[in-house]
This record gives C-alpha cells, sequence and structure tokens, in this order.
C-alpha cells in the first residue's frame, strides 16, 4: 500500500517580488480554463519574455480553492534532461525513492488519489519527457497540470493558451497620461521605473514617448521591465531614440534571475538554441521580412536551391511551435506569418553574422519588385480591393526593398519599386517616401531601359503634384515626356500628358490642361485598342470632361463623362465608375439639380468606401459639399469641405480628385457667410472623424434625395433606387435570406463593408429591417 501525500509536503508557490501588472483579463482566462473538467493539460506558450511564469503562478492562486490536495511547483530550468524529470517532480513533491519501484511508477501510485494542480515551469527544453505527463494524466484523474513552455507538449487531452504581450496604445493616439495609462504595457513601465526612480511622472509630454517605446517593444513585459530600469539615467523621449537598436540596451536585468532572463538578447537565444541546424538557418532567413509574409513568399526566398535538409513548411511550423513565429490571418483570410519586432532584430544578428544577408536581401528585393509590378495594375481592375489589399499587406516589405535597394545602389530596383506604388498611394496617400525613393534612385547611375526611367519620372510627377509642388510636378513629366518622345513611344507619351494635364487643372490654368488632355488622346491615334490604351483613352476623356465642368460647361463634361463611364462599366472598372459618376453628379450640382447630384453622389462615396480610396473619399465630401451650398446649406457646406480638407491633408496630399471642384464650392460659400463664419465651421469639419463626416454627407444626401418613392434613379446607371451595383448585389443576397457573415463570404470583401451596404440599402429605401428591404426589392423588381 501506497502512502498519500502530506498536505504539509506539497510545496508552496514562490512568491514574486514585484508585482504582476497588466495581467487580469489573462490571468481570469487561464482560471476559468482550469476550473473546467474537461482541461486537465493547461499549456501556456510564448517567445519569451512574455511572463508565462507569472501569469502562471497568479491563475494557480486563484485556483487553488479547487484542489483541497494543493498546488506544487516544479521548476524545470536548470534541467536539460528529460530522463531526470520525474525525479525534479518528486523532489519538489518530497517523495523519495523506494527500492526497486520505478519513480513514475511511485508518483503514479502516490498522485492517483489527488486532487493536486502541478504547475511545470519552463519545460521546453525537456519536452522529450511529455509522455510522463500524458502517463501520469491518464493514471490520476483527480491530477492537473499547468504547464510553461515555449513549445507545445503535443499529447492527447493538451489545451494551449498563447500568453499574448501587453496591451498597447495606438500610435494615433492624443498623447494624454489618462490615455496612455489604459495601456497595461505603459503601466508595466512606470510600475518599474518608479521602483528606480521614485518621482518618475507620466505627463502630457512624456506619455508619448512611453506609449511609444511600448509599441516599439511589442508589449513584452522582460523588454519593458528592462528599458524601465534605464528610467534613473535616461528620460523617455532619450530612451525612445536608443531604441533604435533595442537589443544593445535591454540589458542589465535582476541579479536574482536567470541568466536567460537577465537580457532580452538571452530570452530569445533560449528558444533559438532549442532550434535545430535547418530551424536556425530559417529563422535568421526569414527576419528579414517586415511585417510579416506568406508561407509561399517564404518559399521563394529562404529557400536555397543547395538546402537539401529545409522543408519551408516543415520549419514554419517548428518556428510557430517555438514561439518564435505568430500565424496571423493573411489576405482574403489565408494564412501569414510574423516575428516580433524584438525577435526579428536577433534574428537579424544572426543574419548579418552568417555570411548569407546579401543574398537573402537580394532575393527578397527580387521578389517584392516583380510582386508589386504584377499586382499595381489590380488596383484598377473590376475588384480594385484585392489589389490594394495585397499591396497594403506588403509595404512594409516593399519599404524595406526599396531601402535596401537604394544603399546597395541597385537604381534600377529602386526605380521599379517607386514606380509600381503609384496606383496604391495615390489612393491610399503618404506618397513622400516613395517619391523620396525615386529621386534618390533618379540621381543615381543607371543602367536601366529608357522605360523604366520614364515611368519612374512619370510616378515621380505624379507624386509630387498630389503633395502640391505643381512645378515640380511638371518638371517631372516633362523629362518623362522628353523620353517618351524620343523613343516614339505613343502610349506612355498619352500617360504623360495627362499628368502634365491634371498639374495644370490643380494650378488653375484649364486652358493648358485642355491642350494636355487633347495632345493625350491624339497620341493615341494610331495605337490598336488594348486594355490599357483604352483605359488612357476613357482617362484623359473624363479628365477633358472635368476641365469643361470647371469652365463652367456642365453640357459638355457630361458628354464626355459619359463616354468614359461606358467603357469603364463595360470593363468593370469601379475606379473609373467612381470617376465618371462623380463628373456627372458635379455636372448635376453645377446645373443646381441637387436631387440627381445627390443620387449619384451617394453612389460614387459608396465606390469609394467600399475601396477605402481615401483621396477618392475627400473628391466626394467635395462634391457633396457642393449640394449641399446648392440648397442653401453654407455653413454645412463648409463643414464638408473642412474635413475633406483635412483627410487629405492626414495622407499626405494637398489635391486630389475633384479638388478644382472643392475649390469652387469653397470660393463661394466663403463669399456667402463671410471669412469668420466660414473658418469656424471649416475648422468644426476638421475635427470631424472619417465616419463622423461620411455620416454628415449621407445626410446632406439624403435629405437631398427626399422619400425614397420619390428618389431619382441615377440616368445610365443601370441602378433603380440610387443602388449602386454592389449595393444590388448585397441586396439580392440579403433577400434571399443570407446573413452579413454569409454575403461577405460570397462576395470577397469584409464584413464591415457588407454592413455599410445594408445600411445604406436601408436609407434609400426607406426601410429598417431586413425583411422589408426584401420586400421592397421584390415589389420594385429590384431582385
Amino acid at each position: 500500500m501506497h502512502d498519500s501525500l502530506p498536505p504539509e509536503r506539497v510545496p508552496s508557490l514562490p512568491t514574486p517580488l514585484t508585482p504582476l501588472v497588466g495581467r487580469e483579463q489573462e490571468v481570469a482566462a487561464v482560471v476559468t480554463l482550469l476550473r473546467r473538467e474537461d482541461v486537465r493539460l493547461l499549456t501556456l506558450t510564448d517567445p519569451g519574455g512574455v511572463g508565462k511564469t507569472r501569469l502562471a503562478l497568479e491563475a494557480a492562486r486563484g485556483v487553488a480553492d479547487a484542489f483541497p490536495d494543493g498546488v506544487a511547483f516544479v521548476g524545470l530550468a536548470p534541467i536539460t534532461d528529460p530522463g531526470i524529470v520525474a525525479s525534479a517532480i518528486a523532489q519538489a513533491l518530497g517523495v523519495r525513492e523506494a527500492g526497486d519501484e520505478p519513480l513514475d511508477a511511485r508518483l503514479t501510485a502516490l498522485l492517483r488519489d489527488q486532487r493536486l494542480l502541478l504547475v511545470l515551469d519552463n519545460f521546453e527544453q525537456v519536452v522529450e519527457a511529455a509522455p510522463l505527463v500524458a502517463d501520469l494524466l491518464s493514471a490520476c484523474p483527480g491530477l492537473t497540470v499547468l504547464v510553461t513552455s515555449r513549445v507545445r507538449l503535443r499529447v492527447s487531452g493538451e489545451r494551449e493558451y498563447a500568453v499574448p504581450p501587453l496591451g498597447l496604445t495606438g500610435p494615433d493616439g492624443r498623447g494624454l497620461p489618462e490615455e496612455a495609462s489604459a495601456s497595461a504595457a505603459v503601466r508595466l513601465f512606470v510600475e518599474r521605473a518608479r521602483a528606480v526612480r521614485a518621482d518618475f511622472p507620466l505627463t502630457a509630454d512624456n506619455a508619448p514617448a512611453v506609449a511609444a517605446i511600448c509599441r516599439r517593444l511589442d508589449g513584452l513585459p522582460l523588454a519593458i521591465e528592462l528599458a524601465a530600469a534605464r528610467a534613473k539615467v535616461l528620460p523617455p523621449a532619450a530612451l525612445l531614440a536608443r531604441l533604435e537598436q533595442r537589443l544593445p540596451l535591454l540589458t542589465g536585468g535582476p541579479r536574482d534571475a536567470p541568466a536567460r532572463l537577465r537580457t532580452m538578447r538571452g530570452a530569445i537565444a533560449w528558444s533559438h538554441d532549442l532550434l535545430s541546424p535547418e530551424e536556425q538557418a530559417l529563422f535568421r532567413r526569414l527576419a528579414v521580412f517586415v511585417g510579416g509574409f506568406t508561407l509561399e513568399v517564404a518559399e521563394e526566398v529562404a529557400a536555397a536551391p543547395g538546402d537539401a535538409g529545409l522543408d519551408v513548411l516543415e520549419g514554419v511550423t517548428a518556428l510557430v511551435e517555438q514561439s518564435l513565429l505568430r500565424l496571423m490571418e493573411g489576405v482574403g483570410g489565408g494564412s501569414r506569418y510574423a516575428m516580433l519586432e524584438t525577435v526579428r532584430e536577433f534574428g537579424l544578428e544572426r543574419l548579418a553574422g552568417s555570411g548569407e544577408e546579401d543574398e537573402i536581401r537580394r532575393r527578397h528585393a527580387g521578389f517584392f519588385v516583380a510582386f508589386a509590378e504584377a499586382v499595381a495594375p489590380t488596383v484598377f481592375d473590376a475588384d480594385q480591393r484585392a489589389g490594394l489589399t495585397q499591396l497594403a499587406a506588403e509595404l512594409p516589405n516593399l519599404r524595406a526593398a526599396a531601402t535596401w535597394a537604394l544603399d546597395q545602389g541597385h537604381a534600377e530596383a529602386a526605380l521599379r519599386l517607386g514606380t509600381a506604388t503609384l496606383a496604391f498611394l495615390s489612393v491610399r496617400g503618404h506618397p513622400g517616401e516613395a517619391l523620396r525613393w525615386l529621386n534618390e534612385a533618379l540621381a543615381m547611375p543607371s543602367s536601366a531601359a529608357p522605360g523604366i526611367r520614364a515611368d519612374a519620372l512619370f510616378a515621380a510627377a505624379n507624386f509630387a503634384a498630389l503633395q502640391g509642388d505643381l512645378t515640380q510636378g511638371a518638371a517631372f513629366g516633362e523629362q518623362a515626356l522628353a523620353i517618351a518622345r524620343a523613343h516614339g513611344d505613343a502610349l506612355r507619351a498619352a500617360e504623360d500628358h495627362q499628368g502634365l494635364g491634371a498639374s495644370a487643372e490643380w494650378a488653375g490654368d484649364f486652358d493648358r490642361a485642355a491642350a494636355c488632355f487633347r495632345d493625350g488622346l491624339a497620341s493615341l491615334g494610331g495605337l490598336d485598342a488594348g486594355p490599357q490604351v483604352e483605359w488612357v483613352r476613357a482617362a484623359l476623356t473624363c479628365d477633358l470632361g472635368d476641365v469643361h465642368l470647371w469652365r463652367g460647361e456642365p453640357e459638355r463634361a457630361v458628354a464626355l463623362a459619359e463616354e468614359a463611364l461606358a467603357w469603364w462599366r463595360e470593363v468593370g472598372q469601379s475606379w473609373g465608375v467612381a470617376w465618371g459618376l462623380q463628373t456627372l453628379a458635379g455636372a448635376a450640382s453645377a446645373s443646381g439639380d441637387q436631387a440627381r447630384a445627390a443620387g449619384l453622389y451617394d453612389e460614387v462615396l459608396s465606390l469609394r468606401l467600399e475601396s477605402d480610396d481615401q483621396s477618392g473619399i475627400a473628391g466626394a465630401l467635395d462634391g457633396i459639399a457642393g449640394v449641399a451650398a446648392g440648397r442653401g446649406q453654407p455653413e454645412r457646406a463648409a463643414r464638408l469641405l473642412g474635413a475633406a480638407d483635412a483627410l487629405r491633408r492626414a495622407i499626405g496630399f494637398q489635391v486630389g480628385p475633384h479638388y478644382v471642384r472643392g475649390q469652387q464650392v469653397l470660393a463661394d460659400v466663403r463669399a456667402r457667410l463671410g471669412e469668420q463664419a466660414f473658418a469656424a465651421a471649416s475648422e468644426a469639419g476638421r475635427a470631424l472623424s472619417q465616419d463622423e463626416a461620411v455620416a454628415e454627407a449621407r445626410a446632406v444626401i439624403a435629405e437631398a434625395l427626399g422619400p425614397a418613392d420619390r428618389r431619382p434613379s441615377s440616368k445610365g446607371s443601370g441602378s433603380p433606387a440610387g443602388l449602386t451595383p454592389r449595393e444590388r448585389d448585397v441586396l439580392r443576397l440579403l433577400a434571399g435570406g443570407r446573413s452579413d457573415r454569409e454575403i461577405a463570404e460570397v462576395l470577397f470583401v469584409g464584413r464591415r463593408t457588407v454592413e455599410t451596404h445594408v445600411a445604406n440599402i436601408f436609407a434609400k429605401l426607406g426601410v429598417n429591417a431586413r425583411a422589408e428591404a426584401a420586400a421592397v426589392a421584390v415589389r420594385r423588381g429590384l431582385v
């Protein structure tokens, strides 16, 4: 007969010397799991430095009442031999070996009737002992095991809880102390800073820097504690400046802490050293990616032809298991992987010392040049959002590739990258960095083909103009046009004429703008029809229509816009459709038909919102301000103009689609309100969020349209009740009983996008429920 374990022999839990900060939700979640009868093996995982042990200790205390035979803690950090784990558990429990009976059998007999929580800390380096844990759980029905490990045990019945970094504040906050204190990471920094400097304050002056420090350190508690220890000699702003390279500064942990936890480099090295040589090679190569990567990209960049023993899928799986990679949801619900930046810095150190860095960075840059050039044209395809989403996901990698190319003097790669971002940045904004790449690359000696240089000059012209430097934009455009002419490239010449015309248009020189657009159309005259030729032709035609609108010739503007719109509709090009409709809307508003203008602008705004076209949204707000002004609401118009200007400036633009219409409305509204009232209303508009500004615009549209049954259809739009084509798709599925989630899956859009469409449909049909919308749709023949 075996002895039972006396309660007094169960060791007490270690008592940390500092309080646990910001882990209330995680502690509650772990406690809840440990109280569940179906969770008997719970493994807390993390990449190192997240605080598994502290969380486990706190949760074990919180759940101790559920284990009448006690809570036992076994520290495994000093052990590297899986064969002595049973001995370590026995020693912690005060159990001695007896005779020839195997120790694991004695442990099983001892724990069989116990209701006990066993905490096994730092299991990763003895993970081969996992079968022992499984055997104990199988034989001891009252036993529950809480494990901390950088890898899963991978045994039956295991439940994994990945410990997240501490919560962070967003980079766009106002920097107020109370706002920053909402972040658990900031609270931890302040707590630990006060341990070395009792009077450390969190003020309006230093709160932004403290929040930025925590973001730069990925919310990792160990990294934050090591950084906060420097607060005795470095104020937050100075500390932040020194964290450009994180690891050299994150040292000097407590002398009583394990060696691996005295530096951030040591904490990461602990995990790294558990990898096989092939996994270590893959880890350092994957560190070249910024902001994450897909498995397919990793196979292109990180696997060399001679790496016979390197299977990227298996390697990525191992790195995820080791918590050195984190799995995220990628574009279209696909898998994407990323390193915390602190971990990535360690990987880059290893890459630099491997002799492989130049080759890996060359492959990385080559891949993303080709990727950007392949995806860029899709930004103006029927499914515009798909291309935008792909480019947005890889923008950090594009930036890294361009930086490397410039540093290495690879002008052609930088030129091609800068050019390939034109469509994306024209829609989403912030073109300054790409313009800098192009300026640097254009100044370098290069053997790039004339077409590559001409395209880069065209992109630079557009970027400069969008930022308001119309003179520089025109200078770049003239250089691009000269190259196109010298090589007899009529298509590029037409594009250059369009860019030059846009700069002239935004500068108010409508005669020159019209001449440029006509010259562009003439350049296309001798070319065979093709998608790119017809796209440029439609754009030049609509551009010319806009000039007629600005000159006060709405009838001519309508004719040209409808010509362009017909082609864009035929090919399903939503960006062009929005442009053409916006010209028609502007013409209707200028002609005094505000109801028709409102219906058209409603469709424009929906299309711009669907693709998250920031510049286009600003242009739509300008146009809707014209509707408000035309209906005798100058103050409301001024608010919308202020909101549009703020949105453009927020993305680094000074001008954009239908900016001229906004300026014309602005001059009218300012004259009617007077300078003081206009300034106040405009400032109020600048303070609106995008959602608030869109809501204000929707209200203007709804009032202009009147009751749903009397609303005009969009002439030539094929959209009864003013519904956009996508809204009709949503309505058709809604009437068929689909949920928002199901509609999103069918249309390959986000659920929030569907919710926006449904709200617009309700407003346009004058209904408040899905059943009403379906009934109205059937009655009016909309589905």
